[in-house]
């Protein structure tokens, strides 16, 4: 009886061992192709969406072709904040709200967001 306790609480360090080693799965989702038809007010308006451990880790805006003072109201908006940290799912529930006086960058920036998530969906399975 001894002998097995000692096996098991063995096993159990091994794989709580095995467990704090493992690395975060990570991946990044560009919408520079996926959302190549969606555009803001002067064109594409591509994002990267990074997702570690089914988590929403960041999204950054990719170089395009927007009005660089009105699409740093977008920037600075919730829209690239608000899913930080959300699941996958849950932040594919989310309704994000377009920026007034950057309107069609914000609601182009959205849509990339929404098929970036689409996307981020079916790889994290």
């Amino acid at each position: 009886m001894k002998r097995i306790l000692t096996l098991l609480l063995c096993a159990a360090v091994c794989l709580n061992a095995a467990a704090a080693n493992k690395k975060p799965k990570s991946f990044v989702v560009n919408t520079e192709k996926l959302g190549k038809e969606v555009m803001g007010f002067a064109g594409n308006t591509p994002v990267e969406i990074t997702v570690t451990d089914g988590k929403i880790e960041k999204i950054e805006a990719l170089p395009n072709s927007e009005t660089p003072g009105f699409f740093q109201r977008v920037q600075e908006s919730p829209i690239f904040t608000a899913l930080i940290g959300k699941t996958v799912k849950e932040a594919s529930e989310v309704k994000l709200d377009a920026v007034s006086g950057a309107t069609f960058s914000s609601k182009a920036v959205i849509e990339n967001i929404r098929l970036g998530l689409q996307e981020a969906a079916k790889k994290a399975k």
